[in-house]
């Protein structure tokens, strides 16, 4: 048996047998002291190796469901790095169903509790998100796609986005919290001086729109040494042209900044007159990778089919 106060400054629930480390009063994650309470009887430390900054602003996990769209149709949605489970309590309160996947054993006590709380709507997996199948995830649970979302380890930012862009995998929308100066690249439209290959692939497989603009470091515990804001991503239905195509030339460009986009090319795909190719499509023969327009990357990717499937003819 238990009560909640959604709204209030914390939450209570009495945990069901009274027994393991929070057993009696469990404290709600979500505000500083509902923080140090429950890892105070985990007797638990944030690991420096995992990265872990917790975040203790309400508002902030509520504005990052609403980003999901969580109340508006049933969701379904994969959790990255759910910790001590600020961000998973409040996408069960909104009633989505939720795939936990956490690196940290330590955490289990809080997430078994979540579990119990709201019957079949959570199931965690106690494993490295880089290295587990998240189609598989989805499988195990009988689901056919997804959402996700998570406030995950800033150094893993772009292997995660890179999941994203090369798993086979069904995902709708994505709501990731980020450092603030990577969200300001990603939002940069290619064509930029600070435009990365990470940031021309994301453009053209899907949008990145802004979703918290700014997140200060005393929002978390225990403080990081950067700001943060978060990000949603809202998956393509369709691509203009041949995604590995479009990804091989890309990589090729952004191999060597410092060199011509033509040079780099050219040592890739020495047969192809690049300069005849970057004429045509009205790209100047000096410029470099992190000039061209999104749309000039698109044509560039399907010169480079075309040109592929005529040497094979």
């Amino acid at each position: 048996m238990g009560r909640a106060r959604r709204h209030g400054v914390y939450t209570q629930f009495v945990l069901d047998g009274g027994r393991g480390p929070l057993s009696g009063q469990w404290v709600d994650p979500r505000s500083p002291v509902g923080l140090q309470w429950v890892l105070s009887r985990l007797n638990l430390a944030p690991s420096q190796r995992w990265g872990q900054n917790f975040l203790i602003d309400r508002e902030i996990f509520e504005a990052m469901v609403n980003l999901l769209n969580c109340d508006s149709v049933p969701a379904q949605v994969l959790e990255i790095g759910p910790g001590v489970g600020g961000l998973t309590l409040t996408l069960l309160e909104h009633g989505a169903s939720v795939i936990g996947i956490e690196i940290d054993q330590r955490v289990k006590p809080v997430l078994d509790h979540l579990a119990r709380r709201f019957p079949a709507q959570l199931t965690t997996l106690y494993q490295d998100a880089l290295s587990i199948s998240w189609a598989d995830a989805l499988r195990q649970v009988g689901w056919e796609s997804a959402n996700v979302v998570g406030n995950v380890p800033y150094y893993l930012t772009a292997p995660l986005l890179g999941r994203l862009l090369v798993l086979d995998f069904p995902w709708h929308r994505a709501v990731f919290m980020v450092q603030r100066e990577v969200a300001q690249r990603l939002l940069t439209d290619p064509g930029h001086r600070n435009t990365s290959a990470l940031s021309v692939l994301l453009r053209y497989k899907m949008d990145v729109r802004e979703g918290i603009p700014l997140i200060a470091p005393d929002r978390f515990s225990p403080r990081p040494e950067v700001q943060s804001a978060v990000i949603q991503l809202i998956r393509h239905p369709n691509l203009a042209v041949d995604w590995h195509a479009y990804r091989r030339i890309v990589r090729a460009g952004f191999q060597h900044r410092r060199k011509t986009l033509r040079k780099c090319l050219s040592a890739v795909w020495s047969e192809i007159a690049w300069p005849d190719v970057l004429s045509a499509l009205n790209i100047a023969s000096r410029a470099r990778a992190e000039e061209l327009t999104l749309d000039q990357w698109t044509r560039l990717a399907a010169a480079l089919k075309e040109a592929e499937e005529q040497s094979l003819r």
